[in-house]
């Protein structure tokens, strides 16, 4: 058994009994450990041995962590399918990043005694490895908020139907149905709604800090929904006297202690919003047993009262619900502007060097067939094809959220000219159309940008205008509001109209003719284009997203 697997199959050891956790720390301590060994520094008394040997040595084991967490990918295929694929996501990330090459090229530079070019290269590795390991700790809380977000719109779902059934009871006690009837379909409803408190005070409970966790009872966080069985024992002591009925029925010295009173000190936070929402849903239990004694009795003026003030706290147990889903949202489009504002950040980078560098290769004096020149186009081709991919990548991103219009268009342009100008550039075409189509690309990474920065500094905006016009629901934040999905939407349109126009005149100087395959195929993508953006507008205006 490997060092790497020997780590990881302690750590499962000490955490087996907490399952997926145990998996989880595996992972991080594994990967905490190569990238300790990336990083450390050796202390200045440690005994010499040649640097090369040192880097070849942590070759091997970022190899063997490599395949280790591919191992732990099929093991988890099963059981965890989301984590297995993070980890299959972090392998090919360092395939495409050619993180294990870069380290062969460090231990060549240091055999050849390149000390300044392999501390530049060592640098870029240490980013890299950083990155990765961002990757797994971003995709731990990704699958958090994931699963949060699951169980909120789950709790609303059993909540509309608690609101809908009750609204059926009054409706019920306001007309002619039977008294028995509607106090066992009240009492049904009233255990009913005291399972969903139970069950949405056990997500506090997982919801909140490690401090709160401590601090809190060690009742799993249950709110306490008052005795089930002594309300019509205390109902029917109430029924002999008028005064204490009335008081009852007033309701203002018992809607505050179960609902209000604790849940004013209380943050906004999601933990002490859920716990407000349990203690909203006991407080409409009581009053749907307050109302099932009443029926029993025959006293329907008195039970409506009480169902009205059980459909008061259902409503605004919903409200808290519904803002719980607004955060996590919220956080969820937060971390994807992030994640995506870095990609496109890194695109725009790399394009605008290949700009420089074709530009350059243009007006090279060496001729067209020369073999160092072709080598050189290329090379840049390749860079230009892995702009291609890192768009792709960007793209699946975005249509996994499926909250935005303009945005996929944007990184689909991106790609589809990055793959022409790369094919541009495999057989030695620096042109004018090459660089115009580099620019191309330029421009829409850089409006792109401006559009998730926009987005992150003024994250209202988009809570504010949804697609179509209207408000979106809670939870359905969309990626970037409507406004600039507009205004990048028109700034695709200019794209393309420049593009014709360029294209325009590459015919009209006789440069290109219009029979020419590759000039055909460039105007079918265009017109393809061109019927996106009509889409996209359509899409927009209505309020349809991906």
């Amino acid at each position: 058994m490997s060092r790497v697997d020997r780590s990881m199959h302690r750590t499962s050891i000490r955490c087996g009994s907490r399952g997926r956790l145990g998996t989880a720390a595996a992972v991080f301590v594994a990967w905490g450990w190569a990238c300790g060994a990336a990083l450390a520094q050796p202390a200045a008394d440690a005994p010499a041995q040649p640097l090369a040997t040192r880097e070849e040595e942590l070759v091997s084991q970022y190899r063997e962590l490599e395949r280790a967490f591919l191992r732990l990918a099929d093991l988890l295929d099963a059981t965890d399918p989301r984590r297995a694929a993070l980890l299959r996501r972090v392998c090919a990330e360092s395939r495409e990043g050619q993180v294990s090459d870069r380290l062969d090229a460090v231990v060549r530079q240091l055999e050849q005694g390149q000390f300044l070019q392999a501390g530049a290269s060592q640098q870029g590795l240490i980013e890299q490895l950083r990155s990765l390991h961002g990757m797994l700790a971003a995709g731990d809380d990704d699958r958090r908020l994931a699963t949060s977000n699951q169980e909120v719109r789950q709790f609303l779902a059993r909540l509309a139907k608690t609101i809908g059934r009750q609204r059926d009871i009054e409706a019920g006690t306001e007309g002619k149905a039977g008294e028995d009837d509607l106090a066992a379909r009240q009492r049904q409803l009233a255990e009913e709604t005291a399972r969903l408190a139970g069950d949405i005070g056990d997500f506090a409970k997982r919801s909140a800090g490690p401090a709160e966790q401590a601090a809190s009872p060690g009742d799993g966080g249950k709110p306490d929904a008052g005795p089930p069985d002594g309300n019509k024992e205390s109902d029917s002591k109430q029924s002999d006297g008028k005064q204490s009925d009335g008081k009852q029925s007033d309701g203002k010295q018992s809607d505050a202690a179960p609902s209000d009173g604790e849940g004013e000190s209380e943050g906004d936070d999601e933990a002490s919003r859920a716990r407000r929402t349990a203690r909203r849903l006991a407080a409409a239990e009581q009053r749907m047993r307050q109302a099932q004694a009443r029926l029993a009795d025959a006293r329907r003026a008195d039970a409506r009262e009480e169902q009205e003030r059980a459909i008061e706290e259902l409503e605004n147990a919903r409200a808290e619900l519904q803002e719980i889903l607004r955060q996590l949202r919220e956080q969820e489009v937060e971390r994807l502007l992030v994640r995506l504002e870095a990609r496109v950040r890194d695109m725009l980078r790399i394009e605008k060097g290949l700009v420089t560098e074709t530009r350059r290769l243009a007006v090279d004096p060496r001729p067209p067939t020369d073999r160092s020149r072709q080598l050189e186009a290329g090379r840049l081709g390749r860079e230009q094809a892995e702009v291609g991919t890192a768009a792709t990548r960007a793209l699946a991103v975005v249509r996994d959220d499926g909250t935005a219009v303009a945005v996929p268009q944007a990184l689909e342009q991106v790609r589809d000219d990055a793959e022409q100008a790369a094919s541009r550039l495999a057989r030695g075409d620096t042109g004018a159309a090459t660089t115009g189509i580099q620019e191309d690309i330029v421009a829409g990474l850089e409006e792109l940008l401006g559009a998730l920065e926009r987005a992150r500094s003024d994250p209202q905006a988009a809570q504010q205008g949804g697609a179509g016009g209207r408000a979106p629901e809670p939870g359905d934040q969309p990626l970037v509001d409507a406004l600039a999905e507009l205004k990048m939407l028109r700034s695709l349109q200019v794209r393309v109209n420049t593009r014709t126009g360029r294209f325009a005149r590459l015919l009209g100087d006789g440069i290109e003719e219009a029979e020419e395959p590759e000039l055909r195929e460039a105007l079918g993508r265009l017109a393809d284009r061109q019927r996106s953006i009509e889409q996209a507008a359509h899409d927009i205006v209505t309020g349809r997203t991906e």
